[in-house]
């Protein structure tokens, strides 16, 4: 049986009849007449429980011109028009076909070598100097992402883009009304939104900073999280008493790969991580912004270049004293 959908014009285009891709929420089938769109179909109980809100805000994403130009953005899988079934009832949208391996898998200490083998820190900091330029047009329009999933951000092997995908999750502000974000895992959160309900709770410039940078340190040290299991306490509860367990006086770095790569970073990167994850957890004006973190990412991939730093992922021992960049001493690390 062929699945079919309908534009607001009435123009039908056949579906895939296997899912792209699959969640809680919705399906994304492709579109074998044109294979750079995708369709997302929101399954019948989240219809049926929310549909008219959803179908308000998808409406507003696409018609706003402030925030329809994003049909246009490289880095943005931004929904483009509605699509009905056969009867006329909405059921989701179209968009750009996004293309890329889950950031997730870059920021995994072993599946980044299946998908990305020839990646280094120089690649690393590419990715995540376009991210951030693509956030940061996102925060100017007054867009709040909310929900900072690696799964959501995807790396394309063969360049250094990223793009974001679930873009109906976030949250907007159009014609005078705020869609909220009402998702996010606990551990991406910043603290002052612990325990609270996101459907009915803003997200802020300062809440987004936070869950960036700990987007930006689990990339950075492959995987692990800032505030991870340290002295039997979990993330979210660390998150909320700022218990950040790296730089001086901090409790304890992890020993093994990520005591290694945390000491090759450059000290102003460590500096801005620490100053966000210790004092930034109580007081949101010390969290890093998103300028603050392309100056120093870009910092850092001009050291890269004159060898100041260890290029490899996984650098075999840590940062010594004498190091001064892989110009002056013969390579220690293995990828």
């Amino acid at each position: 049986m062929s699945l079919t959908v309908r534009n607001a014009a009435g123009d039908a285009v056949q579906l895939s009849d296997t899912p792209l891709a699959q969640g809680g929420e919705a399906a994304v089938h492709a579109v074998p007449m044109f294979p750079g769109v995708v369709v997302k179909l929101y399954h019948p109980q989240v219809l049926q429980k929310r549909g008219d809100a959803l179908r308000i805000k998808i409406d507003a994403m696409t018609s706003d011109p402030k925030l329809s130009r994003f049909k246009q953005h490289p880095g943005l899988a931004w929904p483009c028009f509605a699509v009905f079934d056969a009867q006329g009832q909405w059921r989701g949208y179209a968009m750009r076909k996004a293309a890329g391996v889950r950031m997730n898998v870059l920021a995994h200490a072993m599946a980044y070598r299946e998908h990305f083998p020839h990646l280094d820190r120089m690649a690393v900091v590419a990715y995540l100097l376009n991210l951030l330029g693509t956030l940061n047009v996102l925060h100017t329009a007054g867009v709040r992402v909310g929900d900072y999933n690696l799964a959501n951000f995807l790396c394309d092997p063969g360049s250094d883009s990223v793009t974001l995908i679930d873009c109906d999750s976030w949250q907007i502000d159009t014609a005078g009304t705020t869609f909220l974000c009402p998702v996010a895992a606990p551990d991406m959160l910043a603290p002052e939104l612990q325990g609270k309900p996101l459907d009915k709770t803003s997200r802020t410039l300062e809440s987004e900073h936070f869950s960036l940078a700990i987007l930006l340190f689990k990339t950075l040290m492959l995987g692990r999280h800032p505030y991870d299991v340290v002295g039997g306490a979990g993330p979210v509860e660390n998150i909320r008493n700022g218990y950040f367990p790296y730089g001086v006086g901090g409790g304890g770095i992890p020993k093994g790969p990520w005591f290694n790569i945390w000491s090759h970073l450059p000290f102003k990167l460590k500096e801005r991580l620490i100053l966000t994850f210790k004092d930034g957890a109580l007081d949101v004006s010390a969290r890093t912004s998103i300028a603050e973190w392309i100056d120093e990412l870009q910092l850092y991939k001009r050291e890269l270049c004159k060898g100041w730093h260890d290029v490899h992922i996984k650098p075999a021992t840590p940062k010594s004293k004498a190091y001064r960049g892989a110009q002056s001493l013969s390579p220690t690390a293995t990828a």
